[in-house]
Formats: C-alpha cells, sequence, structure tokens
C-alpha cells in the first residue's frame, strides 16, 4: 500500500529513511542547513547503533531520529519560502501537488493549477528543475543546488497560482 502524498512521505522523510537504512547521512543533509550537518550525522550514527545493539530501543531511537530531521528540516523549509504556508495549514494543497509533480517528474500533475498563458515557462522552470534532481548522492553541493531549485520552483507556482480567482488554497479564508 501506498502512503498518501504528505508530509510524512515527502522527499525529505523518504532521503531521512533512505539514510537510516544505509547508514549514509548524505542522503538527508541536502534538506537541512548546512551548520546542521554535523548534529544530523551524529543522531544517525547513533540511532544505527542503537538499531544494532538493542533492539528494545529501536523504536525510540527511530522516533528521535525522524523528530530531529523533521525539526532540522522545518527551520531550513521556513528560511527558504515562508510565505507559502496558510495559516493553520501543514502544507499548501498546491504545493503538495508540485512536490508529487517533481517527485514522479511527469509535469502534466500541476498543469491544473498553473494559467495556461504561463505553461510554457512553467514546464521550462519544471526542467529545470528535473534536470538538477539526478545528482550524485555523495556530491552534498549539487544536491543542496536542486533542492533550491526545488523550492524556488515551488515558490514561483505558488506565487503564480495564488492570485488566480478559484485557485486559491482551501485553508485561506476571505476577508473583506
Amino acid at each position: 500500500m501506498e502512503l498518501p502524498y504528505g508530509p510524512q512521505n515527502s522527499p525529505v522523510m523518504r532521503a531521512a529513511k533512505t539514510a537510516l537504512e544505509t547508514g549514509n547521512a548524505d542522503y538527508v543533509l541536502i534538506w537541512i542547513p548546512e551548520e546542521s550537518e554535523n548534529t544530523l550525522k551524529n543522531i544517525l550514527e547513533k540511532t544505527c547503533c542503537i538499531q544494532s545493539i538493542n533492539k528494545n530501543m529501536q523504536n525510540c531511537a527511530i522516533d528521535w531520529y525522524f523528530e530531529t530531521v523533521n525539526r532540522l528540516q522545518s527551520a531550513n523549509r521556513r528560511m527558504l519560502f515562508t510565505s507559502l504556508k496558510p495559516a493553520g495549514s501543514d502544507e499548501s494543497p498546491r504545493v503538495l501537488k508540485v512536490e508529487k509533480a517533481i517527485d514522479t517528474g511527469n509535469f502534466e500533475e500541476i498543469r491544473s493549477v498553473i494559467p495556461p498563458t504561463h505553461s510554457g515557462d512553467v514546464k521550462q522552470r519544471f526542467q529545470q528543475v528535473m534536470n538538477k534532481k539526478n545528482y550524485p548522492v555523495n556530491n552534498i553541493a549539487a544536491g543542496r543546488a536542486y533542492v533550491s531549485a526545488f523550492f524556488d520552483f515551488i515558490g514561483y507556482v505558488h506565487n503564480l497560482t495564488s492570485e488566480i480567482p478559484g485557485n486559491g488554497d482551501r485553508s485561506k479564508k476571505k476577508t473583506r
């Protein structure tokens, strides 16, 4: 069974899971601030050790690891695009849709939320993100360039579509 697309199945959490499974922090480091790299590496190492030594503590260690990844990444994400999340919401539906399109590499996933007059430009920007997506896992600089392009694209689409009548997030309330 596939998880619904959302924060628990976000690119960051999938990268954190892969890092935990392989013991290679490089999978997730690109999503967190550079100054937090050592913190994450230490937590990953401790979690991997606990997994192999003490099966009784395994779930606590794994929860601790994922909570830390989420906290570090959230701090980074807020810095990159604080205006994208509607008040009282974890994720904008458009943001989730754009993340899924990037994940699948399928531009058609977002065609319905962009104005037809901007389709060519958005598709070109989408392709630029896709070109950066397949970086070598141990090349943190290339990974961070992808993450930057990822958030720039999400911000661009969000700003482009937020002014379209009827295309707003359901969580937003109209004020007069």
